[in-house]
């Protein structure tokens, strides 16, 4: 046990004796022979315990207490006396004196009733700390809460406010004290979703919130809430919005007009070339070929126009259950013929129990359509295999499309609107693919080298839809 005791007494051989004593506890112990030397001891020897002799040479020893706690405010004093009266005892407990120690002193009292007193102060000093670190504590939560570039405010279960920081009287123009104590859950909606603070000189700011419920000592909740305006934010978001949808537009109009200026000429100079024989007087039989490319191309312009008009815009979907496998042979019936022109063979492969897919069959048989004439023509100079794999994958049903062909440079950008490496491509049709896909909620995506292209759709299973 560690600790400081103050033996107050005039009597040399008796305090000696209660120094040696209470030594034994293993606290260090200094000596005053009356009053003027007790209060006379710097501070710095902060006292646990005082035995404090009843009558001293310069005056009364209760006369101590009051000055002792002023200077050693953990300090427990015990009275020692060897005439204890009524008087005594009475003034003893208003000073609040630890104990009453009678002469002549018993060391196992002595002992017992010094470490009682010991503990009482350690208990004391304890509680000292814990309340300046409470203090501490709060003094930090305080100016966090002041400081923090946010708005910050608390409610109690009651929801009325307790807490209403400065950067909320700075915005707003509501004062503190005004604030508190009234109801605040109008100012703190849904957690995520922006809604309106009013300011006091009229208008509003969009704030988002984050809340967090505490449970105190007392078991009361607050409820914390920190807000971010994000009033500039979302007027910025509207604006990039604004900005991404005529840059996007300005580009399909840019791709647009490059992809119909190729067939406008052709055509243009193919009636040219066809005014002029007429004019001749030549043979049906040399206008009818002029005739033929200038359909062609006008075949061309339609194919592109309608695939314009499905990318940018598609109508709403119509999800239903569909068969995977169903999906599949459905597909590889309708570009058997196209395959076989330039030896291309087809494969199938739908792992049991496959799920079906929730989505709008027409729109995936629309993507695997692309995806395999892609194929096939890639592999129209020499043929090859084409296979299409299907397989459950967790929550999804995975549909790969792949083939041998010649392959493609991965970091192409494939799926952007008039990218295209055709002669004759529209380049929209795995811009089509992506939206489609996407629409559907699902993912896609392509792995290619020579001698392997692989595109991989990701798409919602339908038994787990809900």
């Amino acid at each position: 046990m560690s600790g400081h005791v103050l033996i107050v007494d005039d009597d040399e051989a008796l305090s000696e004796n209660l120094a040696e004593i209470v030594q034994e506890l293993g606290v260090a112990t200094t000596i005053a022979r009356d009053r003027r030397s007790a209060l006379a001891l710097p501070a710095t020897h902060d006292f646990d315990v005082a035995l404090v002799d009843v009558r001293l040479p310069d005056g009364d020893g209760m006369s101590l207490l009051a000055p002792l706690r002023e200077r050693f405010p953990f300090v427990q004093v015990m009275m020692v006396t060897g005439n204890a009266s009524v008087e005594g005892a009475i003034a003893a407990v208003r000073g609040a004196v630890f104990a009453y120690v009678l002469k002549p002193v018993s060391p196992p009292d002595l002992l017992d009733t010094a470490r009682r007193a010991l503990d009482q102060a350690a208990l004391h000093r304890e509680g000292a700390r814990l309340r300046r670190e409470l203090e501490g504590s709060e003094q930090t939560h305080r100016e966090l809460v002041e400081s923090v570039p946010a708005f910050v405010l608390a409610l109690d279960e009651a929801g009325r406010l307790t807490t209403w920081n400065s950067e909320l009287e700075r915005v707003t123009g509501f004062p503190r004290a005004e604030m508190l104590g009234t109801d605040g859950r109008r100012f703190v909606g849904p957690a995520g979703r922006p809604v309106d603070l009013p300011l006091k000189a009229g208008g509003k700011r969009k704030v988002r919130w984050r809340q967090a419920a505490v449970r105190g000592r007392d078991e009361r909740t607050t409820t914390y809430a920190v807000g971010i305006d994000v009033t500039d934010e979302d007027e910025m978001l509207r604006r990039l919005l604004r900005s991404e949808r005529l840059a996007a537009v300005g580009t399909l109009a840019a791709g647009l007009a490059h992809e119909v200026r190729n067939p406008l000429n052709s055509a243009s100079l193919q009636l040219t070339l066809l005014e002029r024989r007429l004019d001749r007087g030549d043979e049906p039989t040399t206008v009818l070929p002029i005739a033929h490319v200038i359909k062609s191309e006008i075949d061309r312009l339609d194919r592109l126009v309608r695939e314009f008009l499905a990318f940018a815009q598609p109508r709403p979907l119509e999800p239903r259950p569909v068969d995977v496998a169903d999906l599949l042979m459905g597909v590889t019936g309708l570009i058997t013929p196209e395959a076989d022109l330039v030896h291309v063979t087809i494969g199938v492969d739908v792992a049991p129990g496959t799920a079906a897919i929730l989505g709008e069959a027409e729109r995936l048989r629309q993507v695997l359509l692309n995806l395999t004439r892609n194929a096939i023509e890639a592999m129209s100079d020499k043929g090859g295999q084409l296979r299409l794999i299907a397989r459950n994958a967790a929550a999804e049903v995975e549909i790969a499309v792949e083939d041998d062909g010649p392959g493609f440079g991965e970091d192409l950008p494939v799926f952007d609107a008039f990218f295209t490496t055709k002669s004759q491509g529209t380049g929209l049709g795995l811009a089509i693919v992506h939206r489609i896909v996407t629409d559907h909620g699902g993912t896609i995506r392509v792995e290619s080298r020579p001698g392997r292209t692989c595109f991989t759709l990701a798409l919602p299973a339908a038994k787990l839809a809900a």
